[in-house]
């Protein structure tokens, strides 16, 4: 029971119990360097890359034509989902707000990186475009089992669920439209920020 006393009730049901990637994950803290600054670190590099960089461009064409409008789907869907953790918990901490920005966060740099960076060197490289997006797909689904410790289960839906906006992206090019999408996946999978189910142990509720 101790082991698993902080961690969301979320995050147990996508979590694998301790084996050769490590305990479970129960601080945002452990969420965020396992998982979150890396990819934050590398594809903040992969900006630097004047093809890379020129194809990100392509794919922001509708933000910059109409950023009010996606402004505006952002904000309803933040509003959203303040509104079902205040449905969950009765309360909306700093702490949830954090979470739930990170999370958006983090879906625009795996999007950046798995359906653009790593499936356009791959193609570079000689693959096949659908084999690179067959590849840069399953090592999103890998990188979830080792970083988060997920179960195989979740990973291979991470597979499924990239393939499908990894082909949304190829029909619309439009890279914001599918973070938001990505957005809205995985905070359905993991409403609370890590340690929520301690804080809600101490404090009695």
């Amino acid at each position: 029971m101790r082991a698993s006393a902080g961690i969301a009730p979320s995050q147990r049901r996508l979590q694998r119990p301790p084996d050769f990637t490590g305990g479970r994950l129960e601080r945002f803290d452990q969420v965020f360097v396992r998982h979150g600054l890396a990819g934050a670190v590398l594809g903040a590099a992969c900006l630097w890359v004047p093809e890379l960089r020129a194809l990100l461009d392509e794919t922001l064409t509708s933000l910059r034509l109409a950023p009010g409008r996606y402004l505006l789907a952002g904000l309803l869907l933040l509003g959203l989902m303040l509104c079902n953790a205040w449905r969950i918990d009765r309360r909306v901490e700093a702490a949830t707000v954090g979470w739930v920005l990170y999370l958006l966060a983090l879906a625009s740099w795996e999007e950046w990186l798995f359906r653009l960076v790593v499936p356009a060197t791959l193609t570079d490289s000689g693959l096949p475009p659908g084999a690179a997006v067959m590849i840069a797909n399953a090592a999103f689904g890998a990188l979830h089992y080792f970083t988060l410790r997920w179960k195989w289960q979740w990973c291979l839906a991470a597979f499924v669920g990239g393939l499908a906006l990894s082909r949304h992206l190829h029909e619309h090019a439009d890279l914001a439209h599918i973070v938001l999408l990505h957005w809205v996946a995985t905070y359905a999978n993991t409403p609370r920020p890590p340690g929520s189910a301690r804080r809600e142990l101490e404090s009695g509720t």
